[in-house]
């Protein structure tokens, strides 16, 4: 569970590469308006985006799931929850202070969150979420997304992709 701050006009997310063990997961993904900040277990303040199966490429592998396109709002914060359904395989990375920018790529910002056990529950605190966000300007010319290249660390991935360009954060 993160925040994700809109630095421009509205944006559409078009896809996620998680950071997942081996083996095959069922995937849900909410968002919220704001911060998750104090409904961490409150299932009724978050709306379900999209939900599926994912075979996963094995730890610190990218492993896309190709979520319903949805809007981010330009210039304001909307959190999301990123969990599996059937497992506890999502990696993730520890974090050193929860609401902190981790990564910054003049479009986006993606702060340190927490860990959420399935669904709504235990809160793990401070983690960082390990994987790759495409999107897309609404201004622009939707297109196929190509790949972002990923940032390796220690203990998995983390960055933004851009549909028409490749950014490495």
């Amino acid at each position: 569970m993160f925040d994700v701050v809109n630095l421009v006009d509205d944006l559409t997310i078009t896809g996620f590469d998680l950071n997942l063990d081996l083996g095959t997961f069922n995937v849900e993904i909410y968002s919220k308006t704001g911060s998750y900040l104090g409904f961490e277990t409150d299932a009724s303040a978050w709306s379900l985006i999209d939900s599926g199966s994912i075979t996963s490429s094995g730890t610190d592998q990218a492993s896309f799931f190709d979520v319903s396109d949805f809007l981010l709002n330009g210039f304001s914060s909307t959190s999301l929850y990123i969990t599996l359904s059937d497992a506890t395989d999502m990696n993730y990375l520890n974090g050193t202070n929860a609401g902190a920018v981790y990564v910054d790529n003049g479009d986006i910002q993606i702060l340190e969150g927490v860990g959420v056990s399935y669904a709504f529950d235990r809160i793990f605190n401070p983690r960082v979420w390990s994987g790759n966000i495409y999107y897309e300007s609404a201004s622009s010319t939707p297109s196929v997304p190509s790949p972002a290249p990923l940032l390796l660390m220690d203990l998995g991935f983390l960055g933004v992709g851009l549909a028409k360009l490749k950014l490495k954060l």
